[in-house]
């Protein structure tokens, strides 16, 4: 008993068996039961945005530069056509005199606020232009500067002429001969690409004469093709009337020309045809073009 009286001060801490909170709180609270936290605060989640932003519209392209200039402003926001004076004793005077000024309203927010955002594009392109000029003048400057003094103290023996050279363009051999051969198939193609244009357009020239550019020819072809009454050229030996193509007979079939390649007709007909795309071929290289 002495020695429990000598501890007076010693105390016991005790620790319940429940999980509630020693706080008088509802069930409906978060702090009803206590969860332990951590000592170092956890850092706000980054929240979520759904969906995608739509790509910015540029109010002012290279091939509209004459977006802020008063000319563009009045056409885009023309004033009326005519001014006519509002009669204050008109039912609607104060209706009209409204809308009149609404209009001046937005045409003037429409000069202000098209003047301010060209501004700000300027303004924008000028900061961005300064800062990458000084991010290249900072690049520049730490590639030329010279190696520190530990670095340069501490370097193991080596010739200065097996240290790399911080140069923009590493030097080859031969580069000369390769720009001189890169110029010559550069030129070569130049002149290939040209002679085919011409070529093409000799043959487009040459063909031009078969063209349908008037009303008038092509009345005459309709009436070539489909004229009235009976067409010579559909008129077969069944049928006398060449009113109807049909009435040639149906479209010859793979198997009746493969049939007819094989006679002697159709193998002089080709060797008909080959002499004369020889002989057309030879008049072109003899005269310079398409015949």
């Amino acid at each position: 008993m002495s020695l429990f009286r000598q501890c007076r001060t010693a105390t016991v801490q005790l620790r319940g068996f429940s999980s509630s909170s020693a706080l008088r709180v509802g069930p409906e609270s978060p702090n009803f039961i206590e969860v332990p936290r951590t000592i170092q605060p956890d850092l706000p989640p980054k929240p979520r945005v759904k969906g995608t932003l739509p790509v910015p519209r540029e109010l002012f392209p290279k091939r509209r530069v004459d977006k802020p200039n008063p000319q563009y402003i009045a056409a885009a926001a023309p004033l009326p056509t005519k001014q006519e004076n509002i009669d204050p004793n008109e039912p609607h005077a104060e209706y009209r005199s409204w809308k009149r000024s609404m209009a001046d309203m937005r045409r003037q927010n429409f000069e202000e606020g098209l003047l301010e955002l060209h501004n700000r594009q300027q303004r924008t392109d000028k900061t961005m232009e300064e800062r990458s000029r000084a991010r290249q003048k900072l690049r520049d400057h730490v590639l030329r500067q010279p190696d520190r003094e530990d670095e340069l103290l501490t370097r193991p023996t080596i010739p200065k002429a097996m240290l790399p050279k911080r140069t923009p363009v590493l030097p080859g051999g031969g580069r000369d001969r390769r720009l001189k051969a890169s110029q010559r198939r550069t030129e070569r193609k130049a002149q290939l690409k040209a002679s085919e244009r011409r070529e093409s357009l000799h043959t487009l020239y040459m063909n031009a004469r078969e063209f349908i550019t008037t009303e008038t020819q092509l009345a005459a072809e309709i009436e070539k093709i489909f004229p009235e009454g009976e067409n010579e050229a559909w008129r077969s030996d069944k049928s006398k009337n060449g009113e109807n193509i049909w009435n040639r007979g149906f479209p010859k079939t793979m198997a009746s020309r493969l049939g007819e390649s094989h006679g002697e007709a159709a193998r002089e007909s080709e060797r008909w045809d080959v002499v004369q795309g020889r002989i057309k071929k030879l008049g072109e290289e003899i005269t310079g073009g398409k015949i």
